[in-house]
């Protein structure tokens, strides 16, 4: 895509952001090309506040908010939605509950006021905390299941201590999931449910105006949380050596390799940096040095890559191959060449340029739609980027130097210092001197 129509692609996406006065923050883009508007936002109430023993809990209670309220039952959240045409649907996450949805700009007052009234007045019927309990267990039963997931999960429980923020899972475990009690799920509303703790972004066909006063009408009456809670994951502490760990999946064709090292914030000086250096190791997908060395060359993988979980707190760095599991020992073994050629060396500056271009040219397509821009500026938001940060990213993008994508490298890739998770129809012994796990 050419610069001129980058340009032409972002300077639409302008924002305007509103802070109610109790607290609640409205970020805002017009877009009149049709009569839709699409919602994004959060509640800053995430599995981070899990306590001790109770793993999956902030997720459990943001399943329950679509569950009734004291004005609605289930089935009438669900009616005053569903008979506009419009969608309202709720998720957990590490840190945040997030909801978002689409409707016409005529029904946005009575959207926006199913979803207040979710977030301010959820009761926990019993009888739909017992499904939702239900619902989450299979997912956590699925997941055991799957060994990508297997591994994934537990190398984070190996990088991250326990208590920390990304050790567990935000969809929690058996064991926590079957100890939530309804008292829980009340209590964590109360603490961490208010105002001044919600982002809602809106991007189609309102006016600030229009909606700041809907904001108001239908939020308004909503208070600040008890007392505020900071919003923030602290550091990990850096790791004492490499850990090796097999999970047996007796029965499963294909084995899974994940390799996690601690990565970045998302607003940290230098994440710029440390992105590019990994859309080169493996985050550019069939373009990576994973997948031309691991998977091209040398035929060892299904398939391989590298993402970057940056979140308010640094997350995992992680790669991860699916292999035949005669093949494991060999994949690790080829992950960590690339890891530490990468190291050692840094990218090229051809790589570079062709991350730069791929990065400038994706992103407007991620611009053609209401709840694609809805999605930049809510991360904008939370990350605290700057409203004009769609329209900064280009010149971010391009900015980032392969002197500071080499440090990126160095910095980051320690060669003595990470992770390795094997999952699949494996034995301890074979994968070398390893632990072994469940």
């Amino acid at each position: 895509m050419s610069p001129a129509r980058v340009e032409a692609a972002v300077a639409a996406a302008s924002a305007v952001r509103f802070t109610l006065p109790n607290g609640l923050t409205l970020v805002l883009r017009e877009n009149h090309a049709n009569p839709t508007v699409a919602l994004h936002g959060v509640v800053k109430a995430g599995a981070l506040f899990d306590p001790p023993g109770k793993s999956g809990l902030a997720t459990f209670t943001g399943s329950m908010l679509d569950q009734g309220t004291r004005t609605r039952t289930a089935f009438e959240q669900a009616s005053a939605v569903e008979s506009l045409g419009a969608t309202l649907r709720f998720e957990g996450g590490s840190e945040t509950v997030s909801f978002h949805g689409t409707m016409l700009s005529e029904d946005l007052e009575a959207v926006l006021a199913v979803l207040a009234d979710a977030l301010r007045e959820p009761v926990f019927p019993p009888d739909e905390i017992e499904k939702i309990r239900g619902e989450l267990w299979n997912e956590y039963r699925i997941a055991e299941n799957s060994t990508s997931s297997v591994a994934a999960r537990r190398a984070n429980a190996l990088l991250f201590p326990e208590g920390h923020a990304y050790h567990r899972h935000a969809g929690g475990d058996e064991e926590g999931l079957r100890s939530v009690s309804r008292e829980d799920l009340v209590a964590h509303h109360r603490a961490h449910y208010g105002a001044d703790a919600t982002v809602v972004v809106l991007v189609g066909d309102v006016t600030p105006a229009r909606a700041r006063e809907i904001a108001e009408r239908v939020f308004g009456a909503w208070t600040k949380r008890p007392r505020a809670i900071p919003f923030e994951v602290p550091p990990a502490p850096t790791l004492a050596r490499s850990r090796r760990l097999v999970v047996p999946r007796p029965g499963k064709s294909q084995a899974d390799v994940v390799y996690a090292i601690h990565g970045v914030a998302r607003n940290a000086p230098d994440y710029d940096a440390v992105m590019m250096m990994n859309y080169v190791l493996g985050g550019g997908s069939l373009s990576s040095r994973l997948m031309d060395s691991i998977r091209d060359r040398q035929g060892l993988v299904y398939g391989v890559y590298s993402g970057l979980m940056a979140g308010i707190g640094a997350g995992p760095l992680q790669i991860r191959a699916g292999t035949n599991p005669a093949n494991a020992a060999r994949c690790a073994e080829a992950v960590l060449g690339e890891v530490s050629r990468l190291h050692d060396e840094g990218p090229t500056d051809e790589e570079m340029e062709a991350a730069k271009g791929y990065l400038t040219g994706v992103f407007p397509v991620r611009l053609e739609t209401n709840a694609g821009v809805a999605g930049q500026l809510l991360s904008a938001e939370i990350y605290g980027l700057g409203l004009d940060y769609i329209e900064r990213y280009p010149s971010i993008v391009s900015s980032v130097t392969t002197s500071q994508a080499r440090e990126a490298a160095r910095t980051y890739l320690d060669p003595e210092r990470y992770v390795l998770v094997f999952a699949g129809p494996l034995e301890p012994g074979s994968m070398g001197d390893v632990e072994h796990g469940a």
